[in-house]
């Protein structure tokens, strides 16, 4: 009776603290109860387990329904001013496009203009080219014809020449045979009646010497007339030439002016017809633009309409925000009554729960480290939680506190690093929206830094768990009671 009688108060023990126990045949009604105690613990862990993974979902879901509800409504704010930019904007265009149409028409109206004009020019031009060509070859045939006629007037004035000298010989001879006649007319007189005869013959030579010479005086004057007006002639000829190469060196001048003018009118003509082009662009450009207003109206038309929705989301999800924190607090408030129970021993956890939940802290842990790295580096915001009580390891924390005396300094420590590491994440975000940005890369460095003690003070407390545990000693029982 006494062996029993110890048996089934040793069951009776295992069963009070709920630690393993040999299964005896006589302590059936203990060993059922203690299974089911046993399974109820292993649910209750388990149970534990859900809860602590779905407040800490919930509490990452608010802060994003509450980020994403903020952020909408600044997107849409924007989005609001941006329309009615773009809208002003647009009509502003429409106003300017309208105007700059109606001077494209007058600009087409006068490239068409320059165009005909072109035209006529160049015709000009080619006729002009044509009469100084027509001219060139009449200069060109004057010049011939001068310079034929400066010759033959250089002919007549040596003819001249020759004609004087022979008059001057006749005049010679003339007076020569007046003297032999008047000779002869006193030998005549001084022959009496015998020379009577030969005294007339002298008589009417020298009358014809007289004559003779008279006729060759006026010959000798007609002859010096036609040489002064040879002479003249041969100067007006020299002049003449002078002045038509004169006037051909001009028409020549004026040929290559004119040929200059042709090809500046050309490249006129092309850049009218290059402009003619541009303006055709222009034109379509335009009636594209036209288009593409009528279209960002109606797109910003269909706009307003989105942002009324997206307001509306906005709207929804905000109002989501109020039951999702009820919901988190309901949970919050259920990890605390389970953290309550969990001192009992009956619901007291294993140690490899706390294990599970410190080595998920230190991996959200890198992750938050992480996440505001990246804020550092680009300046921009991402959803960060920065309520300490609201992290993976917040939620458990507060709620879960181990009573073996050789974790508790250790644990209460971790309060006071936890909430500054979570400052540090307030500080930066601060920092960004003031546009502070010089102030990030020190901040993050001290958050770093934070990081490094506490990732320190996780490995402690877990290696600290891993050496409880083998020694059979439950982290959240006072007395450290060993598991049999």
């Amino acid at each position: 009776m006494k062996i029993r009688k110890k048996a089934y108060d040793t069951a009776l023990s295992s069963v009070s603290r709920l630690v393993e126990m040999e299964y005896l045949p006589q302590n059936q009604g203990l060993n059922d109860m203690h299974r089911r105690l046993m399974a109820g613990r292993r649910e209750f862990e388990e149970a534990v387990t859900k809860t602590m993974d779905a407040v800490i979902r919930m509490s990452a879901m608010d802060l994003t329904l509450e980020t994403s509800a903020v952020a909408i409504g600044q997107i849409n704010a924007s989005m609001g001013m941006a329309v009615d930019g773009i809208s002003g904007s647009a009509e502003s265009t429409a106003k300017v496009a309208t105007e700059v149409s109606k001077a494209h028409e007058n600009l087409t109206a006068t490239i068409i203009e320059v165009s005909d004009e072109s035209g006529k020019i160049m015709e000009d031009i080619r006729s002009c080219e044509n009469e100084l060509t027509s001219i060139s070859g009449l200069s060109s045939s004057a010049m011939a014809t001068a310079q034929e006629m400066k010759t033959d007037i250089g002919g007549l004035i040596d003819t001249i020449r020759d004609m004087t000298d022979a008059i001057a010989a006749i005049n010679a001879i003339s007076a020569q045979t007046n003297l032999l006649a008047l000779n002869a007319s006193i030998e005549a007189a001084r022959a009496g009646e015998a020379g009577r005869g030969f005294s007339v013959v002298a008589e009417e030579i020298r009358s014809l010497a007289e004559e003779a010479k008279a006729l060759t005086g006026r010959m000798g004057a007609f002859v010096a007339n036609i040489q002064e007006a040879s002479r003249k002639s041969s100067d007006s000829v020299d002049t003449t030439v002078s002045e038509l190469v004169h006037i051909n060196e001009n028409i020549q001048n004026v040929w290559k002016i004119t040929g200059q003018n042709r090809k500046g009118v050309d490249h006129i003509a092309d850049s009218v017809s290059s402009l003619a082009a541009v303006s055709e662009e222009i034109s379509s450009s335009m009636h594209e633009l036209d288009n593409q207003m009528q279209h960002i109206n109606e797109e910003c038309l269909d706009l307003r309409g989105n942002m009324d929705l997206l307001a509306a989301s906005s709207s929804s999800i905000a109002d989501l925000v109020a039951p999702s924190k009820m919901i988190e607090k309901h949970l919050e408030e259920s990890t605390q009554i389970m953290g309550n129970m969990a001192q009992d021993a009956f619901y007291m956890l294993d140690n490899q729960v706390l294990l599970n939940c410190l080595n998920s802290a230190v991996d959200a842990h890198r992750r938050w480290l992480d996440t505001l790295g990246e804020m550092v580096q680009t300046g921009t915001l991402k959803v960060l939680q920065t309520d300490c009580t609201k992290c993976g390891l917040g939620h458990f924390y507060y709620a879960f506190k181990p009573a073996n005396a050789q974790l508790t300094a250790l644990w209460k420590g971790l309060e006071g690093k936890h909430k500054t590491f979570h400052s540090y994440g307030t500080e930066v975000i601060d920092a960004i929206q003031s546009g502070r940005s010089g102030e990030l890369q020190h901040i993050y460095r001290k958050a770093e830094e934070c990081s490094k003690g506490l990732i320190a003070d996780f490995q402690s407390i877990i290696r600290m768990i891993g050496v409880l545990s083998k020694d059979g000693i439950r982290v959240f029982e006072q007395e450290g009671y060993k598991i049999n």
